[in-house]
C-alpha cells in the first residue's frame, strides 16, 4: 500500500519503494501530469513485505494543480500470491510560511481479493528535513515522523519511525531507511534504490530496485 503525493516533502516518501515522481508534461500552465515505472526485489510498505520475497513491478500515474489539488493512480504486483494492488489518493498540500502541509485520502484496492480493500485518510505537517503525518484507517491509527536529505550532494537519504496502533491488539514499531539516485537520462530519469524495513517480532527485509521517471 502507497502513497501520499510528491510534492509534500521527501520523507513521505518512506517505506514506499522510493517510487520516483517528477513532473514531465504539461497539459496547461497551471496544470501537470507525470508517470513513473520501476522493477523491485520485492514490495515493501511500512518496513514490511508485502508478499513472499517475489519481484514486485510498481508504477503510478498522476496530475497536479498549481492550487495544490492532485490525484494519483498507483499500482504494485507482487502482494501475496498473484495479487495485483491499486492505490487511488486525492490530496491537497500547501505551505504556511516555512511549514509545509498535506490532507487526503487513499483508496487500496486489490484486483482478486476485494477482502482486502481500505480506505485512509491522513494529514501531515513538514519543515525542512523533517516531517510528521497521521493515517486514520478503518480499525487502526498509524503514526509516522521522517526526515530526508540529500547527502554530499551524491545521494537521497531518509529514515522514517512509525507507530502501527490496531483498536485492539499489540501496537508495532516500523523502521525503515532508504537511500536514493537520480540520473538524468533527458526525457527521463532513471533512479535506483535501497529500502531497509524492520517491523517488531519481523525480520528485516531488504528491496532494491530502479525506477524511471517520465
Amino acid at each position: 500500500m502507497k502513497k501520499t503525493m510528491k510534492n509534500y516533502a521527501m520523507a513521505l516518501m518512506l517505506g514506499m519503494g522510493f517510487a520516483g515522481v517528477n513532473t514531465a508534461a504539461h497539459a496547461a500552465d497551471d496544470v501537470s501530469v507525470y508517470a513513473d515505472i520501476g522493477g523491485f526485489s520485492q514490495y515493501i510498505w511500512r518496513a514490511a513485505a508485502q508478499g513472499d520475497g517475489r519481484a514486485s513491478l510498481q508504477g503510478d500515474v498522476g496530475v497536479e494543480h498549481a492550487s495544490g489539488v492532485s490525484a494519483n493512480i498507483w499500482f504494485a504486483t507482487g502482494v501475496g500470491t498473484d495479487e495485483t494492488e491499486y492505490d487511488i489518493t486525492l490530496d491537497y498540500s500547501g505551505e504556511a510560511g516555512d511549514i509545509g502541509y498535506s490532507v487526503g485520502f487513499i483508496a487500496f484496492k486489490f484486483v482478486k481479493d476485494s477482502g482486502l480493500d481500505a480506505n485512509e485518510f491522513y494529514v501531515g505537517a513538514s519543515f525542512d528535513i523533517a516531517s510528521l503525518t497521521a493515517y486514520i484507517g478503518d480499525g487502526y491509527n498509524y503514526i509516522e515522523a521522517g526526515v530526508g536529505a540529500t547527502v554530499a550532494d551524491m545521494f537521497d537519504a531518509s529514515a522514517a519511525v512509525g507507530i502501527n496502533s490496531p483498536d485492539t491488539g499489540t501496537s508495532t514499531t516500523h523502521i525503515t531507511l532508504g537511500a536514493s539516485k537520480d540520473f538524468d537520462m533527458g526525457s527521463y530519469t532513471l533512479s535506483p534504490s535501497l529500502t531497509i524495513g524492520s517491523v517488531t517480532d519481523l525480520d528485516t527485509e531488504v528491496a532494491l530496485g530502479v525506477n524511471a521517471s517520465f
